[in-house]
């Protein structure tokens, strides 16, 4: 058993010094032009990350179109569309008007964007410059955010926004398969500006920045840290103070990338945590999965199932009934929203009259 272990550490070793050989010669093969990137008409802003899994990288490309909505802009978000049924080549997901897609089509988090942002277009394809064209003409003063686009080189982007999760920004150091890494840490030196999520949370941000001034020593950083802004019923959408929950013994339930900062937060406005049930990222919800959940609610006489909105949206086919799952809010805060809303758009506007 030892040495079959030892084997399959070896391999991943192994594995991973590949692959890392494999992500930084691509990189060098589009940095020298011979892969080709393209231009769109219009700026990109550029959201993405180094690890795979969560580091909040969601909710800040809703905060970022929601500050350009409000400056005058016209942000059309680009996503892959992970996991998505409908594999067209480019899919739209909503335009300004309306959402044309459910969860299964586009993926949960195109899905949710389009949801929760009125207003904003979302298109998927794994060709997101292919994407970005189908709108291209269609709206003035339009401004493409391409989300978890940081690998995505075959779209050339006007400014590169890197985030990094204060909890596990490096994913151990290790790349694919052994570890999260998708690249090497010199990856950093590409980075316009970073930010880092999940600042309120204790962790070690003093190396964390010395790390990124060894790749990238001008580099601005941002702190951002997440607000519980309440909760919602997921079969009625009733809304409910955080407050409402203080002391409840409540059933998690997520399948997202970093499951322990949604148990972080439950803990954090002291719901007590009778059960868990956690899946892996994306993971699509049976019935009978979710029956084996409120079964366990009813058997710990629990207050609630508490969920994510990401999972939310791949549980509302299923059956299950008002005040049983109930949905936790955040929404992502910098350190000083004054002077970070100032310092992005003024980044905006020279993107304008640069591009």
């Amino acid at each position: 058993m030892v040495r079959w272990l030892g084997g399959q550490l070896l391999m991943k070793s192994l594995l991973s010094k590949i692959y890392g050989l494999i992500a930084s010669l691509r990189v060098f093969l589009y940095q020298k032009g011979i892969l080709q990137s393209h231009r769109l008409k219009h700026p990109v802003i550029s959201v993405g990350n180094l690890t795979v899994g969560g580091t909040g990288k969601t909710p800040l490309v809703g905060f970022l179109a929601q500050i350009l909505q409000k400056a005058g802009y016209q942000p059309v978000i680009l996503s892959r569309g992970y996991k998505r049924n409908n594999k067209s080549p480019v899919l739209l997901v909503s335009d300004i008007r309306e959402v044309f897609c459910d969860p299964k089509e586009c993926g949960d988090e195109p899905y949710l964007l389009a949801r929760k942002l009125e207003g904003v277009p979302v298109v998927v394809g794994k060709c997101r410059y292919q994407a970005g064209r189908l709108l291209e003409d269609r709206y003035p003063n339009l401004i493409y955010i391409l989300d978890d686009g940081y690998q995505h080189l075959q779209l050339k982007r006007n400014l590169n926004i890197l985030i990094l999760d204060a909890t596990d920004p490096f994913g151990d150091h290790h790349l694919l398969p052994a570890g999260r890494l998708r690249e090497p840490t010199r990856a950093l030196a590409r980075a316009d500006t970073i930010v880092i999520t999940r600042s309120h949370i204790p962790s070690a941000t003093e190396n964390l920045e010395e790390h990124i001034r060894r790749w990238n020593k001008q580099v601005p950083i941002s702190y951002f840290h997440h607000d519980v802004t309440g909760l919602y019923d997921a079969r009625t959408g009733s809304r409910f103070q955080a407050r409402d929950f203080l002391g409840s013994s409540v059933i998690a339930l997520a399948a997202i990338g970093s499951p322990h900062v949604f148990l972080y937060d439950l803990e954090h406005y002291q719901m007590k945590i009778s059960d868990r049930f956690l899946f892996r990222d994306h993971h699509p919800f049976s019935q009978s999965e979710l029956n084996r959940v409120l079964k366990r609610l009813e058997e710990v006489q629990a207050r609630a199932i508490v969920t994510t909105e990401k999972d939310a949206v791949r549980l509302k086919e299923l059956d299950f009934q008002e005040g049983q799952i109930f949905v936790l809010q955040i929404e992502p805060q910098p350190e000083d929203l004054p002077e970070f809303k100032k310092e992005f758009l003024n980044e905006v506007k020279f993107l304008l009259e640069a591009h």
